[in-house]
């Protein structure tokens, strides 16, 4: 005997239901926002070293341009003796300026002062004058070196000691510089200390 009835096929595979979309959509979250998380931590730690790494060559910039000027520093002549004079936070000195700093090779030899205004560690010069000018002098050219800085201390060496200042006839055997720089810095940059070249004058 045949039933007579209503065919059913195969039952179909059922759907997510809504408590798993829910779920899922949570895991999803966690995990976005653990990698946004990550993301941003190494955006900002990438970002930190490529700042310390642009002040640390700026500051062997620095260090570099300070020796080589001031090895060169000049020491005049049996009529012009006292080319080097300085504090412990300033100094003014006679010396040949790097090339591009000067319109001419004849305004290389300049002086030159070496001094911190506020947090701004400052360079100015003017170009030598070999005989007293009839004018006014111009207004010298500045650089900002550094900035910011807490303090600057300059020392001077000869006759077997550290002096504060120098003020006498010729040239120190050494010249120290130290920069401070401010307490959220955290880096101590070590002392600069220069030998003078004492080269003779052309």
């Amino acid at each position: 005997m045949i039933r007579c009835g209503r065919y059913e096929g195969p039952v179909a595979d059922a759907g997510f239901t809504l408590l798993e979309l829910l779920v899922v959509l949570v895991i999803f979250g966690v995990l976005l926002a653990t990698l946004t998380q990550g993301t941003y931590f190494g955006v900002t730690v990438f970002e930190r070293q490529r700042r310390s790494i642009g002040e640390s060559e700026r500051l062997i910039n620095l260090d570099g341009l300070l020796r080589s000027m001031i090895e060169q520093a000049d020491p005049g002549s049996s009529l012009d003796t006292r080319t080097l004079t300085g504090t412990h936070h300033g100094m003014v000195f006679r010396t040949r300026l790097p090339e591009g700093a000067a319109m001419t090779a004849a305004d290389r030899l300049a002086d030159v002062r070496l001094n911190r205004e506020g947090d701004v560690l400052l360079l100015s010069w003017l170009p030598h004058q070999h005989v007293l000018p009839r004018g006014l002098p111009g207004a010298p050219q500045r650089a900002v070196l550094l900035s910011p800085v807490s303090d600057m201390e300059i020392s001077y060496f000869a006759h077997g000691q550290w002096l504060a200042e120098w003020a006498t006839d010729g040239l120190p055997d050494l010249v120290r510089i130290r920069i401070v720089l401010p307490d959220q810095e955290k880096r101590v940059w070590p002392d600069i200390v220069v030998a003078l070249i004492r080269y003779p004058r052309n």
